[in-house]
């Protein structure tokens, strides 16, 4: 018996179309999206209402699903949150926050940091360069005080007033560059941080590099790391940082915030304490 002519044979189907539809409804929710009507479900699945009703049903069944009595809406079951939670909670703050920081570099083609605070410092625990214009200044592992540093200071901003008014008290003056913010000006400065929701470092670590940096928050609303951008001064202007880019580092600072679990492994805390 002779093959088949070329492009005539068929790989077998590996789609489970129905397991497809359930894992559609499942990704439609989402944290402005807790309940789901009949109709949602339906319009998430591709399917009919009919097709929808039963598909609810079956996750319900699951344990995946609950039904509002009140609504007769959808909403997560605690065995979607429970599976979500246990995955989440087996992971590490850099871990969780990786996907977030190669995207933002992909959106933006800059230099992405993630950085933790320990003692008065901010160390660097992840980086994703720029694939135009790799920096080439700062390193995993780099250590800085919090006060000099858009990353430092996009968390001393949110921290709490006794422990930035120890770190501010206890700094030691550190003029890197002629830009750099001074001693007496470091309360001002937070201030400012803290009203327009992000930190500036305008040629205030090197005269070549100014960046832009937001605040990773707990569940409490308290500051364990943050996310910057930086960006050459030959290439990008300070309103344009402000303008196109700071919303970006903004939201996905909040992004990576809403996904971190309660005692996300890898986090750290500012002390005045080294």
């Amino acid at each position: 018996m002779g093959r088949p002519a070329k492009g005539t044979d068929k790989r077998p189907e590996y789609r489970i179309t129905a397991l497809a539809r359930g894992l559609a409804v499942l990704d439609a929710f989402g944290p402005h999206r807790r309940e789901l009507a009949l109709r949602d479900v339906a319009e998430a699945a591709g399917v009919t209402q009919p097709s929808a009703l039963r598909i609810g049903f079956t996750l319900i069944e699951a344990g995946y699903l609950v039904r509002n009595p009140s609504t007769k809406g959808y909403r997560l079951g605690p065995r979607a949150l429970s599976v979500g939670l246990a995955t989440l909670s087996a992971m590490t703050l850099p871990e969780l926050a990786e996907p977030y920081l190669v995207a933002l570099r992909d959106r933006t083609d800059e230099t992405i940091k993630l950085a933790i605070p320990t003692g008065p410092e901010v160390v660097v625990v992840a980086r994703v360069p720029s694939l135009s214009y790799p920096s080439t200044t700062t390193y995993i592992g780099s250590r800085m005080p919090a006060t000099i540093s858009s990353l430092g200071r996009a968390i001393l901003a949110w921290e709490e007033p006794d422990v930035v008014a120890e770190i501010v008290r206890a700094a030691k003056p550190a003029r890197l560059t002629g830009k750099s913010v001074r001693k007496d000006r470091l309360a001002a400065e937070l201030a400012a941080t803290r009203a327009r929701g992000y930190s500036l470092n305008d040629q205030g670590t090197t005269i070549e590099h100014r960046s832009v940096g937001a605040p990773i928050l707990d569940t409490t609303g308290h500051p364990v790391a943050s996310v910057n951008l930086s960006v050459s001064v030959q290439r990008v202007s300070l309103p344009e940082l402000e303008g196109r880019l700071a919303p970006e580092v903004v939201r996905t600072a909040a992004e990576i915030s809403a996904l971190l679990p309660p005692q996300v492994q890898g986090a750290g805390r500012l002390s005045h304490l080294a």
